[in-house]
This record gives C-alpha cells, sequence and structure tokens, in this order.
C-alpha cells in the first residue's frame, strides 16, 4: 500500500470527504501494482491451465480463494489489521451467492442483487435482511474459458479498483483522478467505516458467476462479530 494510504484518510474518504493528498496515494496504488497489466504469471502452471470460472473444480476454486484472501490480507498487514481467515461456511455461502446471480441472469451490471443475497444468507442460517457480507467486482468476456493467470489478473484488478476507489473500466484510466470516487468497498476489505468494529476481521469466501458474457466476482466475507451474534447468527457456522 502506498505512503499516504491511512486507515484514518480512509475512513474520511469512506465518509465522502478523500483529502487530495489520499486521491494521489489511490492513484500511487493503482500504478505501483502492475500484475493486472502485465504479461507476468505467477507460475508457468497458471499459464498452461485453462479453467472455466463458472465451473470450477474443487482445487481450482480452493486456488483462486487462497489467492484473493492472500492479497487481501497482505492489503491489510501494510494498516496493521488482523488477518482475514477462509473458512469452508463463507465458501459455502460465497457459492450460494453467486448461484443466485445465475438463477436470476443477474450480474455486476445490474448493481448487487440485494434479494439473492438475503435468501442466500438466511439459508446459511444468517438473519440479514440487506447486503452485508459481498464486495463484487466484474469484467465482460465472451469466452467460456481463459487460463488461470487471466483469472488471477481479473481478481488482481478488481481488488485495485475497489482498494484505490477507482471507477475506471480499465487500467487505461488510472491517471485521470476523476475516476477515483468510491472507497465504500475499501471501507469494507479494511474493516474502515466509524463503527463500533472497526479493526476487526471477518471469515472470508470467493465465488464467480456469469450473465450475458459478464462475469461477476463475489468477494463475500462475514464479520466477526456477527458470527458472535445470537440476533444476526442463527446456525451459521464458520
Amino acid at each position: 500500500m502506498p505512503r499516504g494510504y491511512t486507515r484514518s484518510a480512509l475512513l474520511k474518504a469512506y465518509q465522502g470527504k478523500p483529502s487530495a493528498d489520499f486521491v494521489k496515494a489511490s492513484m500511487k496504488g493503482m500504478n505501483d501494482n502492475t500484475f493486472s497489466r502485465t504479461k507476468t504469471a505467477e507460475s508457468k502452471n497458471d499459464n498452461d491451465t485453462i479453467i472455466d470460472p463458472t465451473n470450477l473444480t474443487t482445487a481450482q476454486s480452493s486456488e483462486l480463494t487462497s489467492y484473493t484472501l492472500r492479497l487481501i490480507n497482505e492489503a491489510r498487514s501494510d494498516l496493521n489489521l488482523k488477518p482475514w481467515l477462509g473458512s469452508r461456511g463463507t465458501q459455502k455461502l460465497a457459492q450460494d451467492i453467486a448461484n443466485e446471480y445465475t438463477k436470476n441472469g443477474r450480474s455486476i451490471k445490474d448493481g448487487h442483487y440485494v434479494a439473492g443475497i438475503v435468501h442466500a444468507c438466511k439459508a446459511n442460517g444468517l438473519n440479514l435482511n440487506d447486503n452485508y457480507v459481498e464486495d463484487m467486482a466484474g469484467f465482460y468476456n465472451p469466452k467460456q474459458t481463459m487460463t488461470m493467470t487471466e483469472m488471477k489478473k481479473n481478481v488482481y484488478f478488481g481488488l485495485k479498483q475497489m482498494l484505490f476507489g477507482y471507477v475506471g473500466s480499465g487500467e487505461g484510466q488510472r491517471n485521470n483522478k476523476k475516476y477515483y470516487r468510491e472507497w465504500e468497498h475499501a471501507g469494507d476489505l479494511f474493516n474502515t467505516q466509524g463503527s463500533l468494529h472497526d479493526g476487526d476481521h471477518n471469515y472470508f469466501g470467493f465465488s464467480i458467476s456469469k450473465a450475458n458474457n459478464i462475469y461477476s466476482m463475489h468477494y463475500i466475507s462475514v464479520p466477526t462479530f456477527i458470527v458472535k451474534s445470537s440476533k444476526y447468527n442463527i446456525s451459521f457456522r464458520p
């Protein structure tokens, strides 16, 4: 994370009042983290592995979830935050949410599918009546398959967008500060929202859905305070 990207500065941005220095730091973050726009890969195996993002094997799903969680926790560590924890229950919730999008033909283009998220949460024992668990990014691709490297680059770019408040559709607009204006996702990912639970950590799962050639990536996290709450947690087990 770039110098100047602090939790106190993020909180102001989350509240709709980003400082000029924080926007500058966010732009630097978009430029300094280059994996999504280079030809490099994490491994030759990633280049050679062809996946169907909407029909992943258990091993492929686990790899992408672990990869995503590693990126999130590397960023959280830079801000001295506790790591998020991957969990079986949250991974199931993530897949159930993706299934809700698929069944109903929804994608990131339509915004968060709150009815589907709520339905999946209740089916997994969470008494939630709005979206308290999903951050989402997405990309257009008419292909049904791609390499693991391509998929990881999309995950990486989606996280960059959310962490740095960038709303551009690709890397090409990253040097234009007018595209930096939405840090609500960053507040979620860093548990920095001006609440009693700031600095807490979440349980994490990741899934992918597709509708009309638009892939949606579902970054699902359940806050620890919800897991511990008898009001919100009916039977959910992380």
